[in-house]
């Protein structure tokens, strides 16, 4: 039972994984010999994996057709995002009296690496600029002693993340340092008004561009009706 199901997880990390990465494209048709084949791995794995994707609502069955990497649902995109924004916004506020001299040094030194890598021209830019992102919202959750919190919302995070993925692939990110550099702004001086502002507007930001990435992916996302 334990081997079963470490193999039924590991399936589902990695093509969670894929989906989130974009690697498996939205409405990308999904075979279980194919992917058992890519990842080593049994077909049963693969395919309660599937399942399991499907219940997180990254995967769709389409009658009669196959099974297909679902595509970006901006409704899902904006729950996602609202919920981050109240979980942050907490931990944003309880950091701000925890902010020492160390805490403010790991945010700094998070944007000096962040603004390194945006005229890099590294093969991993991307996916470097992505993690450096991510870590700096962790230092929040880090400086609470909630760490974990962090990791449980990514776990949640399905749709947004793709619309994430896709602001780098599309440079649309230029303006994150220095939102970056406004949050960490005010925490320092202790401005929790001013802190919840600049979080509340960086959270949105991916509204001014959803209307860009559907003119240039329409495909990638879930038609309205």
């Amino acid at each position: 039972m334990a081997a079963s199901y470490s193999a039924r997880e590991r399936a589902y990390q990695a093509l969670r994984s894929r989906i989130l990465n974009l690697e498996l494209k939205p409405n990308d048709c999904l075979n279980d010999k194919e992917l058992a084949q890519q990842l080593g791995m049994s077909r049963t794995p693969i395919h309660e994996a599937v399942i399991t994707l499907g219940l997180a609502k990254l995967v769709v069955v389409r009658p009669q057709s196959g099974t297909y990497v679902a595509p970006i649902d901006t409704e899902i995109v904006d729950m996602e995002q609202f919920s981050r924004f109240v979980l942050e916004k907490e931990m944003v506020l309880r950091a701000i009296p925890r902010m020492t001299d160390e805490a403010v040094r790991r945010y700094r030194e998070n944007l000096q690496i962040y603004e390194f890598y945006l005229s890099s021209h590294d093969p991993d830019r991307k996916s470097r600029l992505f993690e450096l992102d991510n870590a700096f919202h962790r230092i929040a959750f880090e400086l609470n002693g909630m760490d974990a919190h962090f990791t449980w919302m990514q776990g949640l995070r399905h749709h947004i993340e793709r619309v994430r993925v896709l602001s780098f692939i599309m440079n649309l990110d230029g303006c994150i340092v220095e939102e970056h550099r406004a949050l960490a702004d005010a925490m320092e001086a202790g401005d929790a008004a001013a802190a919840v502002q600049v979080l509340e507007s960086h959270l949105t930001l991916y509204q001014k561009h959803l209307r860009e990435m559907k003119a240039v992916y329409p495909h990638y996302f879930q038609a309205k009706t």
